[in-house]
């Protein structure tokens, strides 16, 4: 269920052209999360997180509360103790819709969908954001629609509706810093609604390394099935 929730933050998942984008292609970061749903305890994770756009695999090296890597690969989730799988769980692939791809390639800014499938619906002002409404195509699988909202070319939120217009998640991008000429969020708040209940996330970034050539065991961690 941990491994669940500090996955949804990074999919739910950068503000550079993407001709730019195309000289980042690795990224590093100490990563804390803290999680609180609705009815039950908080949750603190605290480890170190890994992507090359090259490899398509997202590795965290997790040293609290236990000390595990969990590498994502295609639609399997690995959970490795002392270099031994423990367990492999079957995901949606997700990894290109990620943060860190995003932020790789220069498309957070509208959070990757000018290049998807979703048309833009609707632009307005409020405040000092700019929102924008985007809508899927017809006969798309997910019917509801994307808000994005930016505060001069940074993204600053993104709220998904479904198809009734009730919310499904909530999602504020905050404390961005240049690192490497690369512009990221260091924290991302996140409200998951499901039901009566909601899950609120805070994931922290710190120690960002863009292109490091070291760690090379981290980046392309094995993966032993």
């Amino acid at each position: 269920m941990k491994k669940i929730l500090l996955l949804s933050v990074i999919c739910l998942s950068f503000l550079l052209p993407t001709t730019y984008g195309q000289s980042f292609f690795r990224i590093e970061a100490d990563v804390s999360m803290k999680t609180k749903p609705t009815d039950g305890k908080g949750q603190l994770i605290i480890g170190r997180v890994y992507y090359d756009r090259t490899y398509r695999k997202m590795v965290y090296d997790i040293r609290f509360p236990e000390k595990e890597v969990w590498v994502i690969k295609d639609s399997l989730a690995y959970t490795y103790q002392n270099g031994k799988l423990l367990r492999s769980d079957r995901v949606n692939p997700f990894i290109e819709s990620t943060v860190f791809h995003k932020c790789l390639e220069g498309k957070l800014n509208d959070f990757g969908l000018r290049d998807s499938y979703y048309k833009v619906s609707k632009v307005e002002k409020d405040g000092g954001l700019v929102i924008t409404t985007w809508l899927p195509p017809e006969g798309f699988i997910f019917k509801g629609s994307v808000l994005t909202s930016n505060k001069g070319n940074d993204l600053y939120g993104v709220v998904v509706l479904n198809e009734r217009g009730a919310v499904l998640s909530r999602q504020l991008f905050k404390e961005y810093k240049v690192v490497s000429g690369l512009k990221i969020p260091a924290d991302m708040i996140q409200v998951l609604y499901f039901g009566t209940g909601e899950i609120y996330q805070v994931i922290t970034l710190s120690d960002v390394k863009i292109n490091n050539l070291k760690n090379e065991n981290f980046y392309n961690y094995p993966v032993n099935k």
